[in-house]
């Protein structure tokens, strides 16, 4: 597990209150691997979350747009059919989180049957992770939400974040 599936499986365990969460879920009738998978038994029943996360500083980009689209859209898919298999009587949301998303390519994966947190929207949770880690001292196993929360409870000036 990297430290954006940690981040990601933070967020479905601390915001959308999930129960389970799994990293790097393999897939039993193809190759590859869900990289997190979140389920939450809440008052609207079992749901089920999906996602793949690439956190490319520079960009996606897997060797441009369309090779980059039919990527996401083959990983969406076998993530799909994962679901059908396992959660028969549900409908998992599948996302794509990333950070950098160019709008061209955003506009290219709009056609593909995916929820996009990206750019913006990813900014967003995680800012709205560190709101909650910034209330919270308890050790969760999470190791992105441990660097949120020391992050959010540094004594003395705050680091800060500047891009170049």
């Amino acid at each position: 597990m990297d430290l954006g599936e940690s981040l990601v499986g933070a967020y479905m365990r601390q915001v959308r209150g999930c129960h389970t969460v799994a990293f790097n879920t393999f897939l039993p009738t193809a190759q590859g691997e869900i990289d997190v998978v979140g389920v939450a038994n809440g008052e609207a029943g079992v749901e089920v979350w999906m996602a793949e996360v690439a956190i490319h500083l520079d960009s996606l980009n897997y060797g441009g747009y369309p090779r980059t689209g039919a990527n996401i859209a083959k990983k969406v898919a076998a993530a799909r059919t994962y679901s059908a298999l396992v959660y028969r009587d549900l409908a998992p949301a599948v996302e794509l989180w990333s950070p950098v998303v160019p709008i061209g390519l955003v506009a290219a994966l709009s056609k593909v049957d995916v929820d996009l947190v990206v750019n913006d929207e990813f900014t967003m949770r995680v800012n709205e992770l560190a709101g909650i880690a910034a209330k919270s001292t308890k050790t969760t196993g999470d190791d992105a939400f441990r660097f949120l929360q020391l992050l959010t409870h540094l004594r003395g000036p705050r680091p800060t974040f500047q891009s170049s």
